[in-house]
């Protein structure tokens, strides 16, 4: 089946490639012009019953269509590969009920010399193209520094006794949002940036980030998505009102200690509600999220309050970057050792059916895991995937006999290109997989 797959993306490639060179050939609506778009729109049909979306892109150089990486790619496949780099496109998505009329205007649009990302979303936006989507090549790293510096600019102005300015948060927010409505999987990199000096901010971004991939994951619109990340992005915010001898005390809290930091989420609930476009049903979230799903949580005056499913998503997010984070009390799970234990917490402090979705998201080893191939080459993942193999793609960074390679070698696990066969420590082995994303 993996085979016959990478066949039908291989051919899906080659025929969009000489579509495009072919794209002034023909007038538009000839039968000759036509004929290979057929042939196209009934390999997306055959592909899209396996995957929901099948998306074209290049990752570090490399060809992919779905999951399938080309590392050695035939002319037709080299030449589109170039074409989306010149023209700054990020990646190609073909929905479900793609026509050949629409294959083949994206064609025609791919043809034309002139032009980058932006001028084929506007052509594709003009002949009513709703089943192809382009992305333009963009920079989340930056905008995840956007985010830690907004985070950090809200803490700042409430503990300067202001009601904190929420623009440039609600900017960032949307910003990336709409990544996470694209490709959820792609946001998770994004949390592998771990600064011990820059905790507070960094966590409460990182939490922000995987809720909206969360929830996009989970089939909700756009609106609920930016809703989550807003969530994630102020969930910790009434800590700027617990004593920070509290806060930042490393050994055991006292019982009143203790109280008083249970109290951040009812503080955090009445910032938010004070800071103007963000809406009510964020500060639930931030009310709700340590309630626990059986609600044995906190604040205890909150148990019986009906909550959203933000206030759930939030949580997950919050225990898995958490616990894979150091901390002065606390060493850092891998990736899949959080995943197990938020498995582990379902039905208790967390909702069974957002855990099992957020497995689906990350994949039997999360991206950043580091792992060791059957080849004993060890790898850091970079696509996470539920197959039997492990994972969809990986960046090998260690040979068999342990040297380290000069340049990271990106390697598809799909169709026998191996299997991971055991979890790595990134500490003993001295390696910092955020480098690598």
């Amino acid at each position: 089946m993996n085979e016959q797959g990478m066949q039908q993306a291989q051919r899906l490639a080659t025929l969009l490639s000489g579509g495009i060179r072919g794209g002034g050939y023909y007038p538009a609506g000839h039968p000759a012009a036509l004929q290979p778009f057929r042939e196209m729109a009934h390999l997306a049909g055959i592909m899209h019953r396996e995957a929901d979306e099948i998306r074209l892109a290049v990752v570090d150089g490399v060809l992919s269509v779905g999951e399938h990486l080309f590392f050695a790619p035939t002319a037709p496949l080299e030449e589109l590969a170039r074409r989306l780099e010149e023209k700054g496109i990020f990646g190609i998505t073909l929905k479900p009920g793609v026509s050949d009329r629409d294959l083949m205007t994206l064609a025609r649009l791919m043809a034309e010399s002139a032009g980058g990302a932006a001028e084929l979303k506007e052509g594709l936006a003009q002949a009513a193209v709703e089943a192809v989507e382009v992305r333009e090549e963009d920079n989340l790293s930056r905008t995840y520094n956007e985010a830690v510096g907004a985070i950090r600019d809200i803490f700042h102005e409430i503990g300067h006794g202001r009601i904190p300015n929420s623009r440039r948060m609600l900017t960032v927010v949307s910003s990336l949002a709409s990544s996470a409505v694209r490709e959820p999987a792609a946001l998770l990199g994004l949390t592998l940036l771990k600064d011990y000096d820059n905790y507070t901010f960094q966590h409460s971004v990182n939490v922000g980030v995987l809720a909206m991939a969360l929830a996009a994951s989970m089939g909700q619109s756009p609106h609920e998505v930016e809703q989550a990340g807003m969530a994630g992005f102020l969930h910790d915010v009434g800590k700027t009102r617990v004593n920070k001898v509290i806060l930042n005390k490393p050994g055991k809290l006292s019982d009143e200690e203790y109280r008083e930091m249970k109290r951040h989420p009812e503080y955090g609930a009445e910032i938010v509600r004070q800071m103007e476009g963000v809406p009510e049903q964020v500060a639930e979230a931030v009310l709700g999220h340590h309630i626990r799903h059986d609600r044995q949580g906190y604040p205890e005056w909150a148990r019986e309050l009906p909550f959203g499913k933000a206030s759930g998503i939030v949580a997950v997010a919050d225990c898995y970057d958490a616990t894979t984070t150091l901390r002065a009390y606390q060493r850092p799970m891998q990736p899949k050792q959080a995943v197990d234990k938020i498995l582990s917490l379902c039905g208790t402090s967390l909702d069974t059916e957002i855990v099992e979705r957020f497995l689906e998201l990350t994949g039997r080893f999360p991206t950043g895991s580091l792992v060791r191939l059957d080849s004993n080459e060890i790898a850091v993942v970079v696509t996470p995937s539920t197959r039997e193999c492990g994972a969809a793609a990986v960046k090998v960074v260690l040979d068999a006999v342990g040297t380290p390679l000069r340049e990271p070698e990106l390697r598809s696990l799909v169709g026998g290109g191996g299997c991971i066969v055991d979890l790595v420590d990134p500490s003993v082995r001295g390696i910092d997989v955020s480098r690598y994303f």
